[in-house]
């Protein structure tokens, strides 16, 4: 066939025919629904022009997460080297904590940079330096990091059951969504809570805290009349060490709710070890055994990951070398008991935090025995906002929203990214991991207290902050780099791409045709889109007008932003290589979720979709609806 596209005094029929929507959407410019569509869009337009500036900036396609020149571009390789002098900074007469800091990113197994510094035993602190000094394999308690792992374990018993165990019809299907007393009996609470959503309480509100669960499993003997007690290392210790799974049980069914379940977060330290016994117990009726959840993991989890030094108590004798001992008061010493493991009983090192954030949440193909992109996308989505603006919680995460500008320019417009995150705390240690999903890469942080009051103290918060503020920007630098190296630039020789037999009679002798896509403030955009002479985005335009309304959303000067769009089936369609992009009007500043694929050509493609095919070294541009191919100059 012949490509043209249809004049605008000719509208195909397969073209569905917008105006209802569009003429209130332009005439009122009132912010309300109208038939799906958010109407507010015409008033940013309509009363300020192009003045307003994006603040619904897309993702990066996920396939550049993991593209090795990520690493390799200036604006990372210069964040790190400032890495290294901000840390080095810290230890300059002003702290003798330790701190063991790694940072990984999706294209690589290996960590990419790491930092170590401080005295590992504070016990033998005459000893050598080169024998007592923290390195990337050095142990330390990084207590509350646990609930991350109980979360995890949920995901690795799920996939046990569907590949290396005989499934059995007796058990129910495990996932984070599953209903705890489904695989926990023993799981009671009071009666009025129960029937009050207590029955309903799913893994994922176990880990998310939203169950409502007290937050211990213990009492204390704090007065505050008498001023008795005191919330030291004594005290909690005592209490994690004499807390069974058994106890924590039993604790719960006779301790009200703290609110509803569902309705609100606050955190619980015993709600991770209900989940870990209700996973514990799916596996041990799987396959026949009976382990407690902590070797549970040290077999399963943990020599899948090749996590040789991740432990929970007692200390592996051969290990003993590799623990930190700090100078202030700590729980090296206390048993923590199994009622806590899965709450704050985790010992591990910034190596083996790094193996597990790189396998399980940042590789771009992970084992499906350890988890599947779905299941890591079920994961990583919110539970709770905290409604201030900066936190959200998920299953064993706390999210942290974090603005960045996308340039230094007038034009900057501000970017929020989500670090998927979660802090431990324990007397005498400290730690965080992070995964940044959207940007591909992670940080492991633990630090250890010298007890040396006359020095001050490094909280991995801080050095979270500190790490962010260099790497989150320079990420989003490398990647709307990558964007531009592998997508941006003019699309030309084109030829028909066989999607539609018919053929659109035209008068025009003008058979020009290319594109011009480009990257501003990290955002593609195709800027001009011309087929056979005729302006194509405007062609798009033109579904929606009539004698009164000509808006130019997507063929306005500011060109239109392209979003991914990843969907697995109509990405298959053009085959390896293919990435689909989705028209995103520019310049709004709420993200627009109405207008997706309402509006499809014969053949069931959405208008607004085009896809581009990185192949044999070129880059071809597909447009089903116009049944146009264009490749890459250059």
């Amino acid at each position: 066939m012949h490509y043209h596209l249809y004049p605008a005094r000719k509208l195909p029929r397969f073209f569905p025919y917008m105006c209802t929507y569009l003429q209130g959407w332009c005439r009122f410019a009132v912010s309300s629904l109208m038939e799906g569509f958010v109407v507010s869009v015409a008033l940013v337009f309509g009363l300020f022009g192009w003045a307003v500036t994006s603040a619904c900036i897309p993702d990066p396609p996920n396939k550049l997460l993991w593209d090795p020149e990520v690493l390799r571009h200036p604006s990372v390789v210069s964040a790190l080297e400032s890495l290294e002098g901000t840390l080095e900074g810290l230890f300059q007469n002003t702290t003798r904590d330790g701190l063991s800091f790694a940072v990984v990113h999706a294209s690589n197994p290996e960590t990419v940079f790491t930092f170590n510094k401080g005295i590992l035993k504070w016990n033998e602190s005459n000893s050598s330096a080169a024998n007592n000094t923290i390195t990337s394999d050095s142990i330390f308690r990084v207590a509350s990091v646990s609930k991350n792992f109980a979360a995890y374990s949920t995901i690795y018993a799920q996939n046990l059951g569907q590949t290396s165990y005989q499934s059995s019809e007796s058990l129910p299907e495990v996932s984070l969504d599953t209903p705890a007393r489904l695989l926990l009996p023993q799981f009671k609470l009071p009666q009025e809570d129960w029937e009050n959503g207590g029955k309903d309480i799913t893994l994922r509100m176990l880990a998310s805290h939203t169950s409502g669960i007290t937050r211990e499993a213990y009492s204390t003997d704090f007065n505050l009349i008498l001023g008795k007690g005191k919330a030291d290392s004594e005290t909690i210790g005592s209490g994690w060490a004499s807390a069974t799974a058994e106890g924590v049980l039993d604790y719960v069914a006779k301790t009200s709710l703290m609110f509803a379940p569902g309705q609100r977060a606050a955190y619980s330290n015993i709600g991770p070890s209900i989940l870990a016994s209700a996973v514990v117990n799916y596996y041990n009726t799987l396959s026949g055994s009976q382990l407690s959840w902590s070797e549970f993991m040290v077999k399963e989890v943990f020599a899948s990951l090749n996590m040789s030094h991740s432990f929970f108590d007692p200390i592996p004798e051969h290990l003993l070398p590799y623990v930190g001992l700090p100078g202030a008061p700590n729980m090296v010493n206390t048993h923590v008991a199994e009622g806590y493991n899965p709450g704050g009983g985790l010992w591990t090192s910034a190596n083996d935090l790094a193996k597990y954030l790189y396998t399980i949440w940042l590789q771009p193909n992970p084992p499906s025995s350890l988890i599947t992109p779905s299941q890591r996308r079920s994961s990583q989505t919110p539970a709770f906002d905290l409604l201030d603006g900066k936190q959200l919680v998920g299953p064993g995460w706390e999210i942290e929203l974090i603005s960045i500008p996308t340039s230094n320019t007038s034009t900057a417009s501000n970017k929020t990214y989500a670090p998927y995150g979660k802090s431990g705390d324990a007397f005498g240690s400290h730690a965080w991991i992070d995964t940044v999903p959207n940007l591909g890469y992670g940080l492991a942080i633990i630090t250890q207290e010298s007890g040396e009051a006359a020095y001050e103290r490094i909280y991995p918060s801080t050095v979270k902050a500190a790490a962010h503020n260099l790497l989150l920007p320079a990420f989003a630098e490398a990647l709307a780099a990558r964007t531009e190296a592998r997508f941006a630039g003019t699309y030309a020789f084109a030829r028909d791409g066989g999607d539609i037999s018919d053929e659109v009679p035209s008068n025009s002798t003008n058979t020009t045709s290319f594109a011009r896509l480009v990257v501003e403030e990290q955002m593609l955009y195709i800027k001009e889109f011309v087929v056979n002479g005729t302006n194509a985005l405007e062609a798009l335009d033109r579904v929606g007008w009539t004698g009164e309304t000509q808006p130019r959303w997507y063929s306005s000067p500011a060109g239109t932003v392209l979003v991914p769009a990843e969907g697995a089936s109509e990405t298959a369609e053009f085959g390896d290589g293919a990435q689909v992009w989705r028209f995103l009007i520019p310049g709004l500043e709420t993200c627009d979720y109405f207008d997706w694929d309402g509006y499809k050509d014969q053949n069931g493609w959405p208008l607004t979709k085009f896809v581009l095919v990185e192949k044999n070294g070129t880059v071809e541009l597909h447009w089903p609806p116009f049944d146009v191919v264009m490749a890459r100059k250059g």
